[in-house]
């Protein structure tokens, strides 16, 4: 099991990584704009500084795109990579846009492309699994979501991890929205 540091604060990010915890970093806009992040890109470089003072490594550093539209979100996203220039640089890309159509075609240019994707909001296996053969690196589950939307986040989180190993697919999971303790535990059992 991977922990990741769901967090743009960088106060918060040291402390996770001085204490060992540097298996990635995901951010997100809402997190960016609650840690007071007015430049993105001057953030996440900060952020990659920090990896790089705990870590010999380059982690994975999931940065979200901002833009909705497929050409939008492909060429935002080339920009963020050539911006940080830093090899864990991981491109975050919901699965579904606002239109609430898929956004399977930009994961597959980006993945085309040798950009590493973050497939993120997940809610269904199904999703997941689509995202995995599209070429997504990780493919992020929001498991209580799941369960807010009446289904099985637990199930959810087996069929993703069998349907990957099944087909022999790349991808690593990435559980987000747990809200209890105990859910760790759970979503690992799971799968």
């Amino acid at each position: 099991m991977k922990l990741f540091i769901d967090s743009a604060d960088a106060g918060e990010i040291e402390k996770w990584l001085s204490a060992g915890i540097r298996d990635g970093i995901t951010t997100n806009p809402t997190l960016l704009k609650n840690a007071g992040v007015s430049d993105p890109i001057l953030a996440w470089r900060g952020i990659v500084d920090l990896i790089k003072k705990y870590s010999q490594v380059p982690l994975s550093l999931s940065v979200e795109v901002f833009k909705d539209d497929a050409d939008g979100m492909v060429n935002q996203a080339r920009e963020f990579i050539d911006q940080l220039g830093y090899a864990g640089a991981t491109i975050k890309i919901p699965i579904l846009g606002v239109d609430g159509t898929d956004r399977l075609g930009v994961i597959k240019v980006l993945s085309d492309l040798k950009i590493a994707v973050n497939c993120t909001a997940c809610v269904h296996w199904f999703q997941a699994f689509c995202a995995a053969k599209a070429g997504a690196k990780y493919v992020s589950l929001l498991y209580c979501r799941s369960n807010d939307a009446g289904l099985d986040g637990l199930d959810m989180i087996t069929r993703i991890r069998r349907l990957i190993d099944q087909y022999g697919l790349a991808s690593e999971i990435i559980v987000g929205s747990i809200r209890q303790a105990k859910q760790v535990f759970q979503v690992y059992d799971a799968g």
